[in-house]
């Protein structure tokens, strides 16, 4: 042992060379190593005690490291659970890490009912089991899922709709880390207000145009009265062939009235109902918006100039609300033109064309001098006009900016070389 091992050496010390013990020298020696032996334990007590409060310091810190990461935690669970939208966050293998509660809320699902670890194959399983996506492909649904969340460009949206006829906005990201995250937000409410708002604008538009709609059914009715006269005194002649020459004018100008009338009706009802699958044709919403304006533009003595390409694709969204929007940007340009000559001319140019990169673009310009810089920056924001107090309401464009997004396009405004160009960014159709 260490401690008699100490002792013999202390002994063979103490030895005198006849083989005597010298008994002071020996005490002297163990009171030496005793007295070393008590500083060592002293210092190895301190020792101990100064890790003892190190480790006991350690342990509050982990302690209180741990209680703030709970509550961090739980903020972050609050956060999630109280957000507007659903939300999943999957990591890089797409695999689900977190699902707040308003997900569940927003389809419909038993809380809880999805859990962190599973595939979106798995989670598009789980759902279409507890009722969601009724009759669809799993396999078409997921290829429409991943499609969305790797798009190219950023931030991808879609917007479906449920069983239930409600609209929901869909956006998926993929993030640094190589994970994705996705949101659904229930936009019913939304549309349905931005839809009150559109029906209104259409109003209003109708109710400015009035004069020039009246102008545009007055002369159908003209020529079928002059028709009619000159139809009836040709019967009085015994002249049918004549008659029926003007019977047949008759019935030309009836229809072209006609055509105008259920123009009309059908604006001012808007589209047949929420499509998320509409696709528009822009050379047809174009004539349906100078056929509502046409005669307006006539009686300003403004020069139209259009110049549509010819191989223009379908895009997404509804026609008629394509057409609303050129139809305020085309009021727009008429009161611009007459406020900045103080009284009728100008010239008004639309154009369409498809861009390289898949787009179609469709640009309405005037020379009526441009938009006014104080109010470039606010232009689609509610209530901003640079009409007088007497005219419009300031939100005709906010409106159309509405209208455009829904579409899934945009728009945008500035100041050409002669006037103001507004051009709107459309997403052609699938197929």
């Amino acid at each position: 042992m260490p401690a008699e091992r100490l002792f013999r050496r202390q002994l063979e010390r103490a030895t005198r060379p006849d083989g005597s013990i010298d008994l002071d020298q020996l005490r002297q020696l163990v009171v030496a190593w005793y007295e070393d032996s008590a500083r060592d334990r002293e210092r190895t007590d301190r020792a101990i005690t100064l890790m003892a409060e190190e480790l006991e310091g350690a342990n509050r810190r982990l302690e209180a490291l741990v209680e703030n990461l709970r509550v961090q935690n739980l903020r972050f669970e609050a956060a999630l659970d109280n957000m507007l939208q659903g939300l999943c966050l999957y990591d890089r293998a797409d695999q689900l890490v977190v699902v707040n509660r308003r997900y569940h809320e927003i389809l419909g699902l038993p809380p809880g009912l999805l859990q962190p670890g599973i595939s979106h194959a798995e989670q598009l399983s789980i759902e279409q089991a507890a009722g969601l996506h009724a009759g669809r492909d799993l396999q078409e649904m997921l290829e429409a899922r991943i499609a969305l969340v790797d798009a190219q460009d950023g931030p991808a949206r879609a917007e479906i709709f449920t069983e239930d006829r409600r609209r929901l906005d869909v956006a998926a990201q993929r993030l640094p880390t190589g994970g994705c995250v996705v949101t659904v937000m229930d936009v019913t409410a939304e549309r349905a207000a931005e839809a009150r708002a559109a029906a209104a604008g259409r109003l209003t538009s109708l109710g400015e145009m009035a004069a020039g709609l009246a102008h545009e059914l007055k002369q159908p009715l003209t020529a079928i009265a002059l028709a009619a006269a000159n139809a009836r005194r040709a019967a009085e002649r015994g002249d049918t062939a004549a008659a029926l020459v003007r019977l047949g004018r008759i019935a030309d100008q009836a229809a072209r009235g006609g055509v105008l009338i259920d123009h009309l009706r059908r604006f001012a009802r808007g589209g047949e109902g929420a499509d998320a699958n509409a696709t528009a044709d822009v050379a047809a919403a174009v004539d349906g918006a100078l056929t509502l304006m046409g005669g307006a533009l006539r009686e300003a003595s403004i020069e139209l100039a259009l110049a549509l390409s010819p191989s223009l694709p379908r895009v997404r969204g509804d026609g008629m609300a394509l057409e609303q929007v050129l139809l305020n940007l085309l009021a727009n340009a008429r009161d611009a033109l007459a406020s900045s000559r103080g009284g009728p001319g100008g010239r008004i140019a639309i154009t369409a064309c498809q861009t390289l990169e898949g787009p179609v673009v469709l640009e309405v310009t005037d020379d009526g001098g441009g938009i006014p810089a104080s109010v470039m920056d606010r232009l689609f924001q509610p209530f901003v006009t640079t009409k007088g107090p007497d005219r419009g309401t300031g939100l005709g464009l906010s409106i159309c900016h509405g209208l455009i997004t829904s579409l899934g396009g945009r728009i945008e405004a500035e100041n050409g070389a002669e006037g103001a160009v507004f051009r709107i960014t459309l997403e052609p159709a699938p197929g």
